[in-house]
């Protein structure tokens, strides 16, 4: 059996003890220098799970939140392209469940699909997406409301420079452990492209779950506005929010609320005829017996005789 010695002075050992130390290094060094993009990043995790308890599919939903997460830790490592590359995922995944989402029968086709054949092209989401009832009062003239999707397409398109790694500047330039650094410029950088990505990710799923966004709380959609946003994301948002028709925002206030009493009895027929699992699987159903079911059971006000 190895000693203790021997253990501490092993390769993977010695790696392990290196990356502790840039971690270390990067929360009290540079890693302050993100603090605001991770401020804004950590209440878009949070938005992503009151939702995710109102969607229909939130298996993208989860999967956007694990972007998150990866995306915090990439940044407190200094590793600016994996943040990049988890940042592009992160778009994808969030239009992947709006585009799903609004259309569940879809996603039962997509999942009993092989792997191989499975072709979600993001482009042609995103622009499916803008067709949604949703988002028409980010699709106006006005440069304040019409802005959204070009925040989104301009973040996606700065990551995918990272991915790609098409010239120096956006390829991984490190020899050992050590060299992964970011510079004070490199880290501010960062922290503004994930600010801005944050930001629209924010107005993209308050617009498109705007009955559940209704039902947050003054205060916490206050700490939003003043401390999860710069000036020109907070205006930009509360332009957004005013253009939207009250006639719809008490639609989908009232229908959040009717969601959230029903769900409480599991299982939630949809009017697609699905089912909503715990494990974020929408099943198929018969429509009509999920109904009598649930016209048979006695209701939550009625006792017995």
């Amino acid at each position: 059996m190895a000693s203790k010695r021997q253990r501490r002075d092993s390769p993977r050992e010695k790696l392990l003890a290196e990356v502790g130390r840039q971690v270390e290094r990067r929360l009290g060094g540079s890693g302050s220098e993100l603090a605001a993009s991770q401020q804004t990043l950590a209440y878009l995790n949070w938005l992503a799970w009151h939702c995710g308890a109102f969607a229909t599919v939130p298996a993208f939903l989860n999967a956007a939140r694990a972007d998150i997460v990866a995306i915090l830790h990439a940044g407190a490592l200094g590793v600016e392209r994996t943040a990049h590359v988890h940042a592009r995922s992160l778009l994808e995944n969030l239009v992947r469940h709006c585009y799903f989402d609004s259309r569940p029968s879809l996603f039962v086709a997509r999942s009993v699909l092989p792997e191989e054949d499975v072709r979600d092209v993001w482009a042609d989401l995103l622009k499916e997406i803008q067709r949604l009832p949703h988002f028409q009062p980010a699709l106006g003239d006005a440069a304040e409301t019409g802005s959204l999707f070009s925040e989104i397409e301009h973040a996606y398109q700065q990551s995918s420079r990272f991915v790609h790694g098409s010239t120096a500047r956006y390829r991984s330039l490190y020899w050992n452990i050590r060299s992964i650094d970011l510079d004070a410029e490199r880290a501010r950088d960062l922290d503004s492209a994930l600010r801005r990505l944050g930001e629209a990710c924010l107005l993209l799923l308050a617009l498109y779950h705007l009955g559940p966004y209704l039902l947050v709380s003054q205060p916490v959609r206050r700490f939003m506005l003043r401390d999860a946003m710069d000036a020109g994301g907070r205006a930009r948002f509360l332009r957004c929010m005013e253009s939207v028709p009250l006639t719809w925002a008490q639609h989908q206030r009232a229908a959040a609320l009717r969601t959230w009493r029903e769900r409480k009895r599991k299982p939630f027929p949809t009017s697609d005829g699905l089912l909503l699992d715990r494990r974020g699987l929408t099943l198929v159903a018969s429509p009509r017996s999920s109904v009598k079911s649930q016209a048979a059971a006695p209701g939550p006000g009625r006792r017995g005789a």
